[in-house]
């Protein structure tokens, strides 16, 4: 572990998106997340693999403060975006999420037209002056989300009745349309089906052109394709966390390596 924290430090500072330290996480009397230490880069995708339970999804929802809204939750430690703490009292929860947007497991489109879905975020955050300049939004989200093509001769039906995989992508569209830096996915393809999964996939690759993304997976293929980083976390704690190619071939933890062989998980 201490090796694999001297390497960390020789990342390029000017590459770090969000910088975690000592993050604990409790749910009540429960401690979640223990002493996390993690450097996530800018355009690049990192994967946060482990057992159910053992904390990844809860470290993720720290990211973008999605764990106030759970009112036994507490969070120490820090977690800084461009080196500004996030839970500093003049940080405002909904900027920062408009900064780190979150895509969710079960794909959750609001029951409105398309269009509406992907141009709510840039009309409640004041993001357009004209009807004209939210047109170019919704059709860039599109656009970046891989749907245009599907959906533009019909973006006044609703966002429910497109198929599961377009759903999700619906889903990511909505998360960009307010130009976030960091993309949150918490496992954003356990709910679709094989095709729709590779499309996703797919997406993700290209969304780290502009984004930096961090991905909850159960898939360790999944993250393996992916992911540049990955980050394997166990029982709350963060086990190990480097270049993904070196996590699944060469891991220095024991734990790392029994997980990965399908031993423990």
């Amino acid at each position: 572990m201490n090796d694999m924290r001297l390497t960390e430090r020789t990342v390029d500072t000017t590459e770090i998106k969000i910088a975690a330290r000592k993050v604990q996480v409790y749910y009540g009397a429960t401690h979640a997340n223990k002493d996390v230490d993690v450097d996530i880069l800018d355009k690049t995708v990192t994967a946060f693999i482990g057992p159910s339970g053992c904390g990844k999804s809860t470290f993720l929802r720290c990211l973008n403060r999605m764990n106030d809204t759970i009112s036994v939750c507490r969070v120490e430690g820090e977690i800084l975006l461009d080196s500004e703490d996030i839970y500093d009292k003049k940080v405002d929860p909904v900027q920062l999420r408009a900064k780190v947007g979150m895509v969710f497991q079960k794909p959750n489109p609001f029951p409105k037209s398309i269009y509406d879905n992907v141009a709510y975020g840039p009309k409640i955050h004041g993001l357009t002056k004209n009807k004209a300049e939210l047109d170019e939004i919704v059709e860039s989200s599109l656009r970046k989300a891989a749907l245009w093509n599907e959906v533009k001769d019909r973006l006044d039906a609703p966002g429910t009745g497109l198929s599961g995989g377009q759903q999700q992508r619906l889903c990511i569209a909505r998360a960009v349309a307010t130009s976030p830096e960091v993309l949150l996915m918490d496992e954003p393809c356990s709910a679709l089906d094989p095709i729709a999964t590779a499309q996703v996939e797919e997406l993700i690759d290209e969304l780290r052109e502009n984004f930096s993304v961090v991905i909850v997976t159960h898939s360790m293929q999944q993250a393996a394709r992916v992911s540049q980083r990955t980050a394997f976390f166990h029982l709350g704690n963060l086990v190990e966390f480097g270049e993904t190619g070196q996590i699944f071939t060469n891991p220095s933890d024991p734990r790392t390596e029994s997980y990965i062989t399908g031993r423990i998980g």
